[in-house]
């Protein structure tokens, strides 16, 4: 049973080939900044996206094992708040968000590509036939989750 007011969210991830990526110019982009703050399972956002405000927000993830599915539980923050909070010490990533191909294709500042999808059950995840640009499956690499590749990519701000 996942904790009080928590979701579950079900995804699964994969490594690109980016020769075979359509091309993302026309496409919406947002930029996101993360810290994974030390010792937790927290996750302090922003996102940035043309024509829109800016949002913040705190993420909760439960059981940080890779695993098909796991709750989460995100809280909005004002920007005092979140200004707040992105003092804590931790790791930082950046990346360009795009969707795409009916999940969100993630480009962090040292050129890594990862797509993800979201989905409503594991049956309907475990069912899943990726799109051609999909090369390496790493849903159940700890390697590739948010946390690792904070710790692991060259950023800029």
């Amino acid at each position: 049973m996942p904790p009080k007011y928590a979701l579950v969210e079900i995804e699964r991830r994969w490594l690109l080939d980016t020769n075979t990526l359509p091309a993302l110019d026309a496409l919406p982009c947002r930029a996101i900044s993360d810290l994974y703050v030390r010792g937790t399972g927290l996750r302090v956002r922003r996102v940035d996206e043309a024509g829109r405000p800016t949002v913040y927000k705190l993420c909760k993830k439960y059981n940080l094992a890779p695993a098909l599915s796991r709750p989460i539980t995100n809280l909005y923050l004002s920007e005092a708040e979140y200004a707040l909070l992105i003092e804590l010490p931790g790791q930082r990533v950046h990346k360009r968000r795009y969707t795409l191909a009916g999940g969100t294709l993630d480009i962090y500042a040292d050129g890594l590509a990862v797509f993800e999808v979201e989905f409503d059950s594991e049956q309907a995840a475990l069912n899943y036939q990726p799109p051609e640009f999909a090369r390496r499956e790493v849903t159940h690499d700890p390697a590739f989750s948010g946390a690792t590749l904070a710790s692991h990519t060259k950023q800029q701000p």
